[in-house]
């Protein structure tokens, strides 16, 4: 078929728009592509891959703008819990740095053990022939 054999570029760019949440039937109509032949290169490995790469992307841009604020928010958070007047806000603002540090460190360990896992599957696909 030739809408299996179009341009690499355009499956590549189909791969994008839906990793970037666009649906299949606009970005089809929009590009001339038969919804057809979408849904088939959304089987293709390389399609999986190239989503899995941009959302991880998207992802990492948006972690850096959080933790940008995060830094603010624990800082002002900080600053409560030695400096605001009442007892109360500063207890408050104390147990919301304790709670949210034990968040954190849980989702570091998560994300080192995923790294881990992945490194071992792709050692062991590598050792496949």
């Amino acid at each position: 078929m030739a809408d299996e054999h179009r341009n690499p570029e355009q499956r590549h760019q189909f791969a994008v728009a839906m990793a970037l949440g666009e649906r299949v039937s606009v970005w089809a109509k929009k590009n001339g592509v038969p919804k057809r032949t979408c849904y088939d290169w959304r089987k293709t490995q390389e399609y999986k891959v190239t989503v899995r790469e941009v959302r991880r992307h998207a992802l990492d841009r948006a972690v850096g703008q959080f933790v940008r604020n995060l830094t603010k928010a624990v800082g002002r958070i900080a600053l409560l819990a030695t400096e605001a007047e009442s007892e109360s806000v500063q207890l408050q603002a104390a147990r919301a740095v304790l709670r949210e540090s034990i968040k954190v460190r849980e989702h570091v360990d998560l994300e080192e053990q995923m790294e881990d896992i992945e490194r071992r599957l792709d050692e062991r696909d590598a050792k496949v022939p």
